[in-house]
């Protein structure tokens, strides 16, 4: 039990995420912080696993928020788009891709880091 605390205590101090909050609080973040932005990579790289069309890049990050819950789960809303290029050794391109519309995605990916990485456990998209 007391590993656990304090594995959780070391999660949100370097996770920059204050202790004053309840737990289960849902509080939004700085999408500049190091740890929110491998979370978000994270679902980006799993996202572009998924699809195997065109690789999509994040263009904004309109929210981000994380809630203490057993670990850290990190949600996004990000405005994506096609970036033109498909997923291959040789990264093949579109010359155009002008008409290729954005998208509105939701991403949550839940961490606990003394279990090993994190899980991609939502992914919502829509044009």
């Amino acid at each position: 039990m007391f590993w656990t605390t304090a594995a959780l205590l070391v999660t949100l101090a370097v996770a920059g995420v204050s202790t004053s909050h309840k737990s289960g609080e849902i509080t939004d973040i700085d999408v500049n912080s190091p740890e929110v932005k491998d979370a978000l990579n994270f679902a980006v790289d799993e996202f572009n696993r998924q699809n195997d069309v065109y690789i999509y890049k994040v263009v904004k990050v309109i929210k981000a928020t994380s809630q203490v819950v057993s670990g850290i789960m990190y949600r996004f809303e990000v405005e994506m788009s096609i970036s033109g290029c498909k997923p291959s050794p040789q990264e093949i391109c579109a010359k155009d891709n002008s008409e290729l519309k954005p998208y509105t995605c939701n991403f949550e990916v839940w961490s606990q880091p003394w279990l090993g990485p994190p899980k991609f456990m939502r992914n919502v998209c829509k044009h």
